[in-house]
């Protein structure tokens, strides 16, 4: 039984497509060997951001979600951006912010560390870089009208979509590649 303060743990409103198989198991137990807790709600959220269909695919190719400030949807990206370096993904985190999209860089550092993974870092204020020996790359970024442009990840993650604007999206909407 959750205690009444642990708040609502399904969403008000939602659309989530069904899929066959999911890789959130994975991602959480990843995070959780860093002494974190995921918690029910962020969960269900992994699991469906992970989920895949029949042919092994990705069933959500955008996947958007809202929660109050201070809430842990942070520790969802942390989630995924974990997993996608573990399966060796290149990743573009872009924010509005410098200092946010710094922020999201110092916290993965810092799961990092506490997994003793060793990799190899860049820290520049909006243009920071986590490389992992084997493959898996996270790259974090302040959205602009030409960021990405002639660059391709595998995935795309968009902080601080409030502020994402039609000229962001034009510069960002194809660097997502076709990949395994």
């Amino acid at each position: 039984m959750t205690s009444p303060r642990s708040g609502r743990q399904e969403p008000t409103t939602s659309f989530v497509l069904p899929y066959r198989q999911t890789d959130g198991e994975t991602a959480i137990e990843l995070y959780e060997l860093t002494g974190r807790t995921a918690l029910p709600w962020q969960k269900n959220l992994i699991y469906d951001i992970l989920g895949r269909n029949e042919d092994g695919l990705w069933t959500h190719l955008q996947f958007g979600y809202e929660v109050p400030r201070q809430n842990g949807k942070g520790e969802i990206l942390l989630m995924r951006e974990l997993f996608g370096l573990a399966v060796g993904e290149r990743i573009l985190h872009t924010a509005h912010l410098v200092s946010t999209a710094h922020k999201a860089w110092e916290r993965l550092c810092s799961i990092l560390d506490l997994l003793d993974v060793t990799y190899y870092s860049i820290k520049a204020k909006g243009q920071e870089i986590i490389d992992l020996e084997d493959g898996g790359r996270v790259e974090f970024r302040t959205r602009t009208t030409r960021g990405g442009i002639g660059e391709s990840y595998d995935l795309l993650v968009i902080d601080e979509a409030q502020e994402y604007q039609t000229t962001h999206e034009s510069a960002l909407k194809y660097v997502i590649r076709a990949s395994n």
